[in-house]
């Protein structure tokens, strides 16, 4: 299949699985006399993954660091469990540093709970001026 029927099949951009092929991620297609891409049907569900993975919060580095592994069949089950359990730590850390963002930024907006026609200065941001 050319790279637009690619394209169109894993809802991505031709431009994508150009990008996708420059880092590795795709296997380069063979081409046709006239210099077309042409993929074999595995490369749907090659790029689905790659997009699934991606909507897990997989970073195209951490998927070209096991890719070929999976790919080619020699990685294990328990090695691919324990990189999602690492994501899930990352995501789990994440959390908890946006919920102390969460806290501050309700912190600050009970501080600014005055009169709401008050100006503020903008050298302090934190006393309004009167």
């Amino acid at each position: 299949m050319k790279i637009g029927a690619l394209a169109r099949q894993t809802g991505t951009s031709v431009d994508t699985l150009r990008f996708y092929e420059e880092k590795g991620l795709l296997a380069p297609p063979r081409r046709t006399e006239s210099g077309y891409r042409i993929y074999p049907p595995e490369a749907v569900s090659h790029v689905k993954f790659i997009k699934q993975a991606q909507a897990l919060g997989f970073s195209l580095q951490e998927l070209l660091d096991f890719m070929p592994a999976l790919t080619q069949g020699r990685m294990r089950l328990a090695e691919l469990q324990q990189r999602i359990h690492v994501k899930i730590e990352s995501i789990d850390a994440k959390i908890l540093q946006l919920q102390s963002l969460r806290t501050e930024v309700l912190q600050t907006l009970q501080m600014l709970g005055c009169d709401p026609d008050t100006t503020l200065d903008p050298r302090t941001l934190n006393k309004p001026s009167q």
